[in-house]
Formats: structure tokens, sequence, C-alpha cells
């Protein structure tokens, strides 16, 4: 299965939303959603100007982002920690919105808390857009 452009869209605002949880932007996070941008097929301006201004950005909102096939909104969740915890440590906020998201996707709490753990145990590959799950649907 292909994620359709309004998925794809889904996803890279999600991810988008996620790196301003914690007014944060740091650089690899920064160079990241570049990539992602990228490799989702936006245009490269789009994605500068999203990340530049993400955090003053009043249509970057933190509504929950239904997504239209359940195995994307999955794999959404999981990229979404995996990038989180590329600090070292997932913020609350950012854990409070995953948790938003995944009970309005119709995941539960438990669900993504199992995967949470999963992935803190993991030794987790260099983050490079191709190590995340959302290649699978490109």
């Amino acid at each position: 299965m292909k994620a359709s452009l309004i998925d794809r869209g889904k996803y890279y605002r999600g991810l988008l939303v996620l790196v301003g949880r914690d007014r944060i932007v740091d650089r690899r996070e920064h160079s990241l959603m570049l990539q992602f941008g990228k490799m989702l097929d936006f245009d490269e301006r789009f994605c500068k100007t999203a990340i530049a201004e993400l955090l003053d950005n009043k249509h970057i909102d933190d509504e929950a982002i239904l997504f239209d096939e359940s195995a994307i909104v999955e794999c959404f969740l999981r990229d979404a920690l995996r990038l989180a915890l590329i600090d070292g440590d997932i913020h609350a906020r950012e854990l409070s919105w995953l948790k938003k998201i995944a009970r309005s996707n119709n995941l539960t709490d438990a669900w993504l808390d199992r995967e949470y753990r999963r992935l803190q145990k993991e030794a987790l590959p260099e983050a490079t857009p191709e190590s995340f799950e959302i290649c699978q649907y490109i």
C-alpha cells in the first residue's frame, strides 16, 4: 500500500507539530524535517518556511490528526516516537499529543505505551529518513 498525498501531508504536518511541542527545534530535527519533506515529495521552499515559522505559525495547530489508513497512523506514531527520542528523551507535551492522536485514530494509550517502551529498549538505527517506517509506504 502506498500512502496517499493526503496522508503524506498529515504525516509531515504531524511531525512538524511534534517537533514544536517542546518549543525547541533542534538542528537534527530541522535537518530531518527537510529530508522528510523531500522524501515525501514536498517543495523544499515550503518545508524550509514551515520549519522556520513553526513556533509562530498559527496554522500549525495541535488538533489531533485523523489519518485515512490505519497502517499509516501506526507508522506515524512509531516514527513520531523515534523522532521525539532523537534528543534522548520524550517531552511530556510530545507524549501527551501523541496519545491524543492515538485515541482519535482508535488506538489506546496502552498501545502507544507499549510502542514507546519497545523503542526505548531497541538500539535505534541512525536517524535518517530512510530508517523510518514511512519509507515502506512511499
